[in-house]
């Protein structure tokens, strides 16, 4: 159990140190710089319309975390999708 939750905390660091270096997010971070077109800085942090924005290198993972995760139980495909689609972008 304790390493189940190493490795989400795990997961958490490098979403949130991916999110702050993604190449890929380059041109969503100056929209968030400027707060233009529903992105903004948080702390650092991309977020768009208030959900934090997800590098594409670390999407799959997240969504299988969630998929598994205890907290959450067994939800399915659909479930699952949209309590991702509510908390990150």
């Amino acid at each position: 159990m304790l390493a189940l939750i190493q490795e989400y905390i795990n997961l958490i660091n490098e979403i949130l140190q991916t999110n702050r270096t993604a190449t890929d997010l380059a041109r969503a971070c100056k929209l968030g710089q400027n707060s233009k077109g529903s992105y903004m800085l948080d702390n650092g942090l991309l977020k768009y319309q208030k959900r934090l924005v997800i590098p594409e290198s670390v999407r799959i993972d997240l969504i299988t975390a969630s998929y598994y995760s205890l907290a959450t139980a067994y939800l399915g495909k659909s479930k699952t999708r949209e309590l991702v689609k509510t908390r990150y972008y």
